[in-house]
């Protein structure tokens, strides 16, 4: 299959961006401008000093890439091995074979958190779903993960 940037790749109005910052900011203080957000749950910002940080919507980890946003687009253009560090296409190819392929405004999500031991990026474990319930829907079960000590037993009840 031939995997283009519209299938890694995608951009946030400002609307959006605004609601995402908010949830987010427990983890990552306010201002930060959207430069772009990968297919497979990665958000790239850039912050005042400039820097360019990849925030993992999967498990919630954060990651200077550049140090600008010059640096990281020559990157992106330039290094494969950074593209398939952050952008995942042999994966998103694998989806797109297994018939997932997000339409305007959805992403990938997943089954269940890579932050889970039981949690892959696999196929198997990863659905389409709406952009907002990726970047903001889980930055609260990541909040909430946040504060409880590492390898605590966690059940996760689902409420309408």
């Amino acid at each position: 299959m031939s995997i283009t940037w519209q299938d890694l790749a995608f951009r946030i109005e400002s609307d959006l961006a605004h609601e995402v910052a908010k949830a987010w900011s427990w983890l990552l203080p306010e201002p930060w401008e959207p430069i772009i957000c990968s297919t497979v749950a990665g958000i790239f910002l850039t912050i005042p000093t400039g820097e360019v940080i990849w925030l993992d919507t999967a498990t919630a980890l954060l990651e200077q890439v550049a140090e600008s946003r010059e640096q990281f687009e020559g990157l992106v253009k330039s290094s494969p091995a950074h593209v398939d560090e952050w952008f995942l296409p042999p994966l998103v190819d694998r989806l797109h074979a297994a018939g997932k392929r997000p339409k305007d405004g959805e992403c990938y999500g997943f089954i269940i958190l890579p932050v889970f031991a039981e949690g892959k990026y696999d196929t198997d474990n990863m659905v389409v779903v709406p952009v907002r319930e990726q970047l903001i829907g889980i930055a609260n079960i990541h909040r909430q993960l946040s504060e409880l000590p590492n390898g605590a037993t966690v059940q996760v009840k689902v409420t309408d």
